[in-house]
C-alpha cells in the first residue's frame, strides 16, 4: 500500500479505517485472501508483442505468502457466509450471488463521503469506489451506492469464469499452541489444562473431551501479552515502550478495579501437582466382537445382528462401526445395531469390520474382525 506514508498519524484505528488508500492498492490487498494468502504485484500489462509476435517485454508474477494460507481461508470464509450478512443487508441482497461462491466486504467513511465494496472469488477480485469528486456527503454508504455497480459487473465477469468454491478453512484452534488472550480470553494469557474426571493436570493421553482450560486471572490490556512484531511469540518485555499502552491500560485497569469482585479469580494455587492417570496409553476399555463372528459364513440377505463384549471398567458411551474402512454409523446402544449385507456396497467374501468404541470418561480404543459373506 503506497499512501500510508506518515507514520507518527497512525494508531490502532488504522485497522477500521483510519488511513487514506487508493481502490487499486485495497482491491490488490483483498487479492490476498482470495489467492489464499499469496500476494502478487498489480500490473497493468502482461505482454508487449511487435508486429511479428515477438515478446519485447513481459510481466512475471513474483509471488510471496504475506499471510498464512489458513489466515486467509477463514476471512474467506466469513466473508462469503450469506446468513450472516441478513441481519445488516437483508437476504439476498446487492452482495448476494446466486450459485456462486462470493466473498465480499462494503466500507463506508464518516458522513457517506465515500462508499466501498470489494468482493472476490478464487479467480477475480473487483473493487468498487464511490463518492464525490468535491468530498461532499452522498445520501448513502457502501452497499447502497457502490455495491450495485460491483455487483453488475462481477455478475457479467463471472458468466465466463469457473464456478469456483473456497477451500475450507481449519477452524479448530490448538489451545496449547495458541496464547489464550487470542483466543478471546480477556481474563489474563497464562494458564493450565487439567482432566475434569480425575481432576489432575491433563497428561499426554487426557482427551479432549475431559479437557480443561484454566486461566490464570491477570487482567491486562491486549498490547501487555501480545508484541506488535511478533504476535503468536512470547509477550513484549516492555510493553510500555508502546506508546499506545497507557491509552489501553489505564481505563482497563481502572474498570477492572471497580469490577473485579464480579468474577471468579484462578490462581497458581489452584494447578494440580499430579497427571491425569486414568486416561492411559493402554486404556482401561477392553472391547471384543462378538457377532458377526470370524467362523461363519453369513447370507448375503441374512440380517446381521452386532454383539459386543466389553470387559473395561467403565460403561461404553459410543461406538463408530466401519466396514472396509467405510464409515457405516455411530450408536450408543450397539445391541440395536444390525446391517444386512446386500444393502452394503463393496462387500466381498471376506471383509474387514472396525469398531471404535469410547467408555463414559472419553477412553477410545478400536477392535477389528473379520466376517465371511456366501458368494
Amino acid at each position: 500500500i503506497s499512501t500510508l506514508t506518515d507514520i507518527s498519524r497512525y494508531g490502532l484505528t488504522l485497522v477500521i479505517g483510519g488511513g487514506e488508500v487508493s481502490l487499486l492498492d485495497m482491491t490488490s490487498a483483498y487479492g490476498v485472501f482470495a489467492n489464499s494468502g499469496i500476494r502478487n504485484q498489480y500490473t497493468g500489462i502482461l505482454k508487449v508483442e511487435d508486429i511479428n509476435k515477438k515478446v519485447l517485454e513481459e510481466y512475471f508474477p513474483n509471488s510471496r505468502e504475506v499471510l498464512p494460507k489458513n489466515t486467509a481461508l477463514i476471512i474467506s470464509n466469513i466473508l462469503s457466509d450469506e446468513k450472516s450478512r441478513v441481519p445488516t443487508f437483508g437476504s439476498h441482497s446487492i452482495l448476494f450471488i446466486p450459485g456462486k461462491d462470493v466473498a465480499v466486504k462494503t466500507g463506508t467513511t464518516n458522513n457517506n463521503k465515500d462508499a466501498w465494496t470489494i468482493g472476490y472469488t478464487p479467480s477475480i477480485v473487483v473493487g468498487v469506489w464511490a463518492g464525490n469528486n468535491d468530498n461532499k456527503p452522498m445520501k448513502k454508504g457502501g452497499s447502497a451506492v457502490a455495491g450495485p455497480i460491483w455487483n453488475k459487473f462481477i455478475n457479467e465477469a463471472l458468466k465466463v469464469l469457473p464456478n469456483e468454491k473456497f477451500e475450507q478453512p481449519n477452524l479448530e484452534t490448538d489451545p496449547k499452541t495458541v496464547k489464550p488472550i487470542l483466543r478471546g480470553y480477556w481474563q489474563g494469557n497464562e494458564n493450565f489444562f487439567i482432566d475434569k474426571i480425575s481432576g489432575k493436570l491433563a497428561g499426554e493421553f487426557t482427551p479432549k473431551e475431559t479437557t480443561q482450560e484454566k486461566v490464570i486471572t491477570n487482567v491486562h490490556s491486549i498490547l501487555y501479552w501480545v508484541n506488535r512484531n511478533d504476535v503468536l511469540g512470547p509477550p513484549p518485555s516492555n510493553p510500555y515502550g508502546n506508546p499506545q499502552f497507557n491509552l489501553w491500560e489505564t481505563p482497563i485497569q481502572n474498570w477492572w478495579a471497580q469490577n473485579g469482585n464480579r468474577y471468579k479469580i484462578t490462581t497458581w494455587a489452584e494447578k494440580p501437582t499430579e497427571v491425569d492417570n486414568i486416561h492411559t496409553e493402554n486404556p482401561l476399555l477392553n472391547i471384543s466382537i462378538v457377532e458377526p463372528n470370524t467362523t461363519s459364513i453369513y447370507l448375503p440377505d441374512q440380517r446381521i445382528q452386532l454383539k459386543l463384549l466389553n470387559s473395561g471398567i467403565y460403561p461404553l458411551k459410543k461406538i463408530d462401526i466401519f466396514i472396509n474402512n467405510t464409515f457405516i454409523g455411530t450408536t450408543e446402544t450397539p445391541s440395536n445395531f444390525s446391517f444386512i449385507p446386500e444393502e452394503l456396497d463393496n462387500l466381498m467374501s471376506e471383509n474387514e469390520l472396525k469398531i471404535i468404541s469410547y467408555d463414559i470418561i472419553y477412553n477410545r480404543t478400536e477392535t477389528v474382525s473379520i466376517f465371511k459373506i456366501k458368494q
